[in-house]
């Protein structure tokens, strides 16, 4: 046996498990900026053109702290131009299982903050349905996404500040797709004078295989498909990401392994070396979760995605924006343009990220992005962290 076995073997189990952990690394509890990109990312870009219309993306804020910050800049941003703003959230409105008939009286803590930071401001607001927002397998699969839908249809319907006169014009879509429905629904905005289309995708309904709605998953592409041939921008906005260096993606820090029993109560800070990599090596290798990357129907949902972005003739700029993992990153896409993950919304379920090939920018950090569609024809992206920290990443998308 070479020497170098023979020196491994001759560890001790607490050494090997360190040298794991090294192997793990860390997460980017600090940004992390590709080196491609010039050091004017690292702050904030004001653009010199007239805004046409804003879209501010996060996802995953069911479980709002008191006082989320995330949402106090979320209403800073949105008060700045509320005509002219749409506030999207990705999906999982509502921890741990939706608006169940269990957890109603948990709808005004999880769901009204997120409501309220939107209805004060002004702004349009759209929520997608995320895979907490569905109702456990069953015959009222989709009790809790119907009871939600019609909760913010009823809260946030008016779209405007309380005994404000809505807008002629304003969009009325508050809850998307209706009933169940995987999509893909189109909003072109401003309704007016359209500089933008927004695609709506309900991506759970793939991993629950295609429950309550009878459309096949040819048709929904093909539809997607039809959607993406036009001259305008397009931002496909959906709960799941196409890629990701989350945990969705595999990807669990040194932090992870050896506290593992974080991941049920954040207050155990309990050691538990071994266990704790086996854990993750059982969930990602052997059980293979299917609101993972790497489960079967997300993969089989992942390639027909990506078959209806890979068409020709399309939209001059594709962004897909989803969240599912709890993260700021930005890649660079292959049949998509960009793919955004932004699930940050509340900070109190930040998990960590790494980098890969792809990425552009990455943060483990709670925030939200801005995509500026401007009158001269650019786009704008910002990745905004709260609490006074500001934008924490400038990048021009076309």
């Amino acid at each position: 046996m070479p020497k170098f076995y023979r020196n491994l073997d001759s560890l001790h189990p607490i050494m090997m498990f360190c040298c794991l952990l090294a192997i793990v690394g860390c997460s980017h509890t600090s940004p992390y900026y590709s080196t491609a990109l010039p050091k004017s990312v690292k702050g904030n870009i004001e653009p010199a053109a007239a805004l046409r219309y804003r879209v501010i993306l996060l996802g995953d804020g069911g479980a709002p702290r008191d006082g989320e910050p995330v949402l106090k800049t979320l209403d800073e941003w949105a008060r700045k131009a509320p005509k002219k703003t749409s506030v999207i959230f990705l999906g999982d409105n509502m921890y741990p299982e939706g608006l169940t008939e269990r957890k109603r009286a948990y709808a005004y803590t999880r769901l009204g903050p997120q409501i309220i930071a939107v209805k004060m401001s002004g702004a349009h607001g759209l929520f997608i349905p995320g895979n907490h927002d569905w109702t456990k397998e069953g015959a009222t699969v989709c009790g809790a996404l119907n009871a939600q839908e019609k909760f913010i249809n009823r809260t946030l319907g008016n779209l405007s500040n309380p005994g404000a006169k809505r807008e002629t014009g304003a969009v009325k879509e508050v809850f998307l797709p209706k009933d169940g429905s995987p999509g893909p629904v189109k909003l072109d905005l401003p309704t007016s004078d359209p500089t933008l289309r927004i695609i709506v995708l309900d991506t759970e309904w793939w991993l629950r295989q295609y429950k309550k709605d009878p459309k096949t998953p040819e048709a929904v592409i093909d539809n997607l498909k039809a959607l993406l041939i036009t001259e305008l921008p397009v931002v496909v906005v959906a709960h799941h990401p196409l890629a990701t260096h989350g945990r969705h993606g595999g990807f669990r820090d040194w932090q992870a392994h050896l506290f593992a029993l974080q991941d049920w109560k954040k207050y155990l800070w309990l050691p538990t070396p071994i266990f704790g990599s086996l854990c993750h090596y059982i969930d990602w290798h052997l059980v293979k979760s299917d609101q993972n990357i790497n489960g079967e129907r997300n993969k089989n949902m992942v390639t027909h995605l990506n078959d209806a972005f890979s068409i020709p003739n399309k939209t001059p700029c594709l962004i897909y924006a989803s969240g599912h993992d709890h993260s700021l990153q930005v890649l660079k896409g292959h049949n998509a343009d960009y793919l955004l993950v932004s699930g940050a919304a509340s900070s109190k379920k930040v998990s960590e990220v790494t980098d890969g090939t792809d990425t552009l920018f990455a943060h483990a950090h709670a925030g939200f992005m801005v995509v500026d569609f401007l009158a001269n024809g650019k786009i704008l992206l910002r990745v905004v962290a709260p609490e006074n920290k500001g934008v924490q990443f400038s990048l021009w998308l076309n």
